[in-house]
């Protein structure tokens, strides 16, 4: 009976881990373990499921260092669990653990979806329109829980280019969908105007968007913590899941 508690229970894991890995572009290392009690799996109910990677990249070219989801109990089809097809009856919550490197973050900046959002964006200053776009962008960790970013700004309207640096401290937005920007500290004197801050900001907030490490459509994240320590970022969240991915 215990092996054929740990062959169902293997087969369970190995195809949810399958079905994961399918979200992501690549991982260093992923384990997927669903824990279920063969006498309540006949009934449809698992303990939890957990998710554990190293090294992933989402499909938006983000690369985490480390990301821990757990679910709680969850309610699923009983037939298809036990030929390691998980599907949902009914929502399950989760917490989510995300920690991103501070070359995490550097690289993000350069990766092809954040250089998109990073240009051509139009703001208005003392009822002007103008377009700009956000250029040779730098991120390092300096410690006090701040964040320091470097970028040049092109004007496209004249052409002109002005280097800025500075400083911010991150903290977790009221609806919990990513963080803010706060306490702008400009470190060369070359400081924008508040439209031009507030629209750059916008800009490099969208890294720290929670949606970014959602791994299905089915899956909503909400940002609950944020913690900086040296060379990193720690992420804590809850998830809405309606489905596990599948493969």
């Amino acid at each position: 009976m215990i092996q054929e508690e740990s062959l169902q229970d293997r087969a369970i894991n190995a195809a949810a881990k399958l079905a994961i890995s399918s979200q992501v572009d690549d991982f260093k290392t992923l384990d997927v373990s669903v824990q279920s009690d063969p006498a309540k799996l006949l009934s449809g109910e698992l303990e939890t499921v957990e998710i554990s990677g190293e090294g992933m990249v989402m499909k938006q070219e983000l690369r985490m260092e480390k990301l821990d989801i757990k679910t709680g109990k969850i309610s699923v089809n009983p037939f298809l669990a036990a030929l390691g097809n998980i599907q949902l009856e009914e929502p399950t919550e989760a917490t989510v653990a995300v920690v991103l490197n501070e070359e995490d973050i550097k690289g993000a900046f350069d990766s092809d979806f954040i250089q998109e959002k990073l240009q051509n964006f139009a703001i208005t200053v003392d009822g002007k329109p103008l377009t700009l776009d956000a250029q040779q962008v730098d991120f390092s960790l300096p410690g006090e829980g701040k964040v320091r970013l470097s970028i040049g700004v092109l004007f496209r309207e004249t052409g002109e280019t002005r280097q800025v640096e500075f400083t911010a401290i991150p903290e977790v937005q009221a609806d919990g969908t990513g963080a803010r920007l706060r306490e702008i500290e400009y470190l060369d004197g070359n400081e924008l105007s508040p439209e031009m801050t507030q629209a750059l900001l916008k800009k490099c907030e969208y890294l720290l968007n929670i949606s970014n490490f959602e791994l299905s459509s089915g899956m909503s994240v909400r940002l609950r913590g944020l913690r900086i320590v040296p060379g990193q970022v720690h992420l804590d969240a809850h998830a809405y899941i309606e489905e596990i991915p599948q493969g």
